[in-house]
């Protein structure tokens, strides 16, 4: 019984700690959220410390787009990565849509980072940003962001990280047809930078 009574006890702190933090998500304190102490969700199906997990890197990914030094944006830009791959981990109870939206979240997050990080230090974030993109693409082929992130994940590959360079640009070129109206300048300049990097290879 008292076992019982414990798990009941937690199961009722971890409901309160997501309230908490669904209150500071609607009212966009990001520095709160982003303080969050949570513990490792170590249950596949726990859908409390999934949402948990989430806010939080929510809550990371906000502030790293904001003014900061090198220090603090990589940290958050960690915690983001971190946090919406735990989130992820844990999502096996959590509605495929949603599911679909962290993936997406998380390849963002993976986007952002690799971006923040020099030369062949961002290969690591681009393998699994190209993973996390073709899966979203095959999981939600309506997500756009999807394609751009795929097609950028193949051209640094082709540039910096050692992949068969013509092949993967072959893949990625056809992944910027018809870019959605927003970001269509951004879709236009990855576009125009796969075409250009294959003409220098010869491709």
């Amino acid at each position: 019984m008292r076992w019982i009574a414990l798990f009941l006890l937690l199961g009722g702190c971890a409901v309160r700690d997501l309230d908490r933090m669904k209150d500071l998500d609607a009212r966009g304190d990001w520095a709160t959220l982003a303080a969050s102490h949570l513990s490792e969700c170590d249950n596949p199906r726990d859908a409390i410390c999934a949402e948990a997990q989430f806010l939080r890197a929510r809550g990371c990914a906000r502030l790293a787009s904001g003014h900061l030094s090198e220090s603090d944006r990589r940290r958050f830009l960690d915690c983001a990565v971190e946090g919406t791959r735990a989130a992820l981990a844990a999502s096996a109870a959590t509605a495929p849509a949603e599911r679909t939206a962290w993936r997406d979240a998380y390849a963002a997050a993976l986007f952002a980072r690799r971006q923040a990080l020099p030369g062949q230090q961002a290969c690591a974030d681009n393998a699994a940003l190209l993973k996390e993109a073709d899966r979203l693409r095959a999981e939600a082929p309506a997500v756009p962001r999807s394609r751009f992130l795929a097609a950028s994940a193949r051209l640094t590959a082709a540039r910096l990280c050692g992949a068969p360079a013509c092949p993967a640009l072959a893949e990625a070129a056809p992944l910027l047809r018809d870019p959605p109206a927003e970001g269509a300048a951004q879709w236009r300049a990855l576009s125009t930078a796969i075409e250009t990097t294959a003409r220098s290879l010869s491709c």
